[in-house]
C-alpha cells in the first residue's frame, strides 16, 4: 500500500511540474504579444499624429544646410506628439515593470515548489496520510478496521453464495465409487517449476471408463513411500500407454500426510487423483484403511470398475512385474466372471451381497461370525477369490 501511494505522489508531482512549465511558456508568449501590441499601438498613434500636423513646404538654404520651416501650429503639434510619445514610453515601461514583477513572483513560486518537491517518498506519504486524516478519511483506526471487516464479510458472503451455486449445479452422483471416495476428487497441474494449480473433479466423471482403480496409501514422511512413488509413476504411465488399453488405469491417493502443506508438496510428485486432504486425514481415510486392512504404508489396492477388490498387494507385485505383463493380476475366477457377466449384472449382484452382509453383521455381530470370514465369503461369491490365496 505504501508503494502504491508513493507512485501516486510521484505521478502527481510530475503532473504539477508539467503544468508549471506549461503556464510559464504561456505567460512568456502572452508577454511577447503584449509588448508587440504596445509597440504597434505606439507606432500607429505616431503615424496618425504626424499625418494630422500641417507643414510649411518652403525650404531655403543657409550655409548649405537645408532647413524646413514650420508654422507655430506645427510647433504646438510637435510638442503634443512629444508628450504622447513620452506617455506611451512611460506606459510601456510600467507594463515591463509589471511583467518583470510577475516573472519574479512566478520564479519564486517555482523555486519554492521545487524545494517542496525535494522531499522523500516517506514524507510525501506522511503528508498524504495526514491530509486524509484531516479530511476524515483516515481519522480513526476503528472505521478502517470496520471497513476491512465489512470487506471480509463481503468476501465470505460471496464464497458462501458461490458454494451454494456450485452445490445447486452439482450433479447427483451414485455408485460404488461415490460410497468409497465421496463426490469430489482432486488433481494437480504444474503451471511451472515452482507453481501448481489444484482442480476439482466429480468422482463419477473422473473415473468414467476406468477398468482398474488403485487406492494408494502413502505419506511424505515415509521413506519407503518416497522410494516407491517414482516407480509407481513410471508404471502408471506405462499401463496407460498400452495399445488398446489407453487411460484405463487410474489411481486415487489416500494421503497419510500430517498437514495440508505436506499434502500439497507431496502431491506435486504424482500424476493421478487424490482424496481431498481433509477427508483423507479424516473419517473417510480411516474408513478406507480399515475396509482394506491397511497395516503399513505404502499400500496399493486395486479395484475393478464396480469397486470389487482385485488385489491388496499390488505394491509388491509391481517390483516383480515392472513390465505389467500380468496387470492387474486378476484371479482366474475373476477373469471368468468378468467375461461372462456384464458390468450392470455384476454391479447388481455386488449391491445385493453388500446389503445381505450388512444385515448379517447387524444381526449376529462381527465377533460371532468374524470379519475375515465375511470378507472372504463375499469375495468368493463375487468371484474374487481363487488365484489370490
Amino acid at each position: 500500500g505504501q508503494f502504491i501511494i508513493i507512485i501516486i505522489i510521484d505521478r502527481q508531482q510530475q503532473q504539477k511540474t508539467q503544468a508549471r512549465r506549461s503556464r510559464s511558456s504561456n505567460m512568456a508568449i502572452t508577454r511577447r504579444r503584449q509588448r508587440g501590441n504596445l509597440l504597434f499601438s505606439t507606432a500607429a498613434v505616431l503615424a496618425l499624429l504626424s499625418a494630422a500636423i500641417p507643414h510649411n513646404q518652403s525650404i531655403c538654404r543657409a550655409d548649405d544646410v537645408v532647413v524646413a520651416e514650420s508654422s507655430p501650429d506645427a510647433d504646438v503639434a510637435a510638442a503634443d506628439v512629444t508628450d504622447l510619445l513620452e506617455e506611451a514610453i512611460g506606459a510601456a515601461s510600467v507594463a515591463d515593470a509589471v511583467v518583470d514583477d510577475l516573472d519574479d513572483k512566478t520564479s519564486e513560486k517555482e523555486d519554492s515548489s521545487s524545494v517542496a518537491e525535494e522531499t522523500t517518498p516517506e514524507e510525501d506519504m506522511d503528508k498524504l496520510l495526514n491530509t486524509l486524516g484531516e479530511e476524515g478519511i483516515l481519522s480513526q483506526e476503528q472505521p478502517v478496521a470496520a471497513s476491512a471487516e465489512a470487506a471480509a464479510e463481503g468476501d465470505t458472503a460471496d464464497q458462501v453464495e458461490e458454494e451454494e451455486q456450485q452445490a445447486q449445479s452439482a450433479p447427483v452422483q451414485s455408485g460404488p465409487f461415490i460410497d468409497l471416495f465421496g463426490d469430489v476428487l482432486l488433481s494437480l497441474e504444474m503451471v511451472d517449476e515452482t507453481h501448481a494449480q489444484v482442480h476439482q473433479h466429480y468422482t463419477n466423471e473422473a473415473l468414467s471408463g476406468k477398468k482398474v482403480v488403485g487406492l494408494y496409501f502413502s505419506a511424505d514422511w515415509c521413506g519407503p513411500c518416497r522410494q516407491f512413488t517414482p516407480d509407481l509413476v513410471n508404471f502408471y504411465d506405462k499401463m496407460n500407454a498400452r495399445r488398446g488399453k489407453k487411460d484405463e488405469f487410474e489411481i486415487v491417493w489416500v494421503s497419510r500426510c500430517r498437514s495440508v502443506d505436506d499434502f500439497g508438496q507431496y502431491f506435486t510428485h504424482m500424476k493421478w487423483l487424490a482424496l481431498p486432504p481433509q477427508e483423507a486425514m479424516g473419517q473417510r481415510g480411516q474408513y478406507l484403511g480399515e475396509k482394506y486392512k491397511v497395516k503399513s504404508i505404502p499400500t496399493l489396492v486395486l479395484l475393478d470398475e464396480i469397486g470389487n477388490v482385485i488385489t491388496t498387494d499390488a505394491r509388491n507385485k509391481i517390483p516383480m512385474d515392472k513390465a505389467g505383463i500380468g496387470f492387474p493380476w486378476r484371479s482366474p475366477m475373476s477373469i471368468l466372471i468378468s467375461t461372462l457377466l456384464p458390468r450392470s449384472l455384476r454391479l447388481l449382484v455386488k449391491s445385493q451381497l453388500d446389503g445381505v452382509f450388512d444385515a448379517i453383521r447387524g444381526t449376529i455381530g462381527k465377533k460371532t461370525v468374524g470379519g475375515g470370514f465375511l470378507s472372504k465369503f463375499r469375495e468368493a461369491l463375487a468371484g474374487k477369490v481363487g488365484g489370490q490365496r
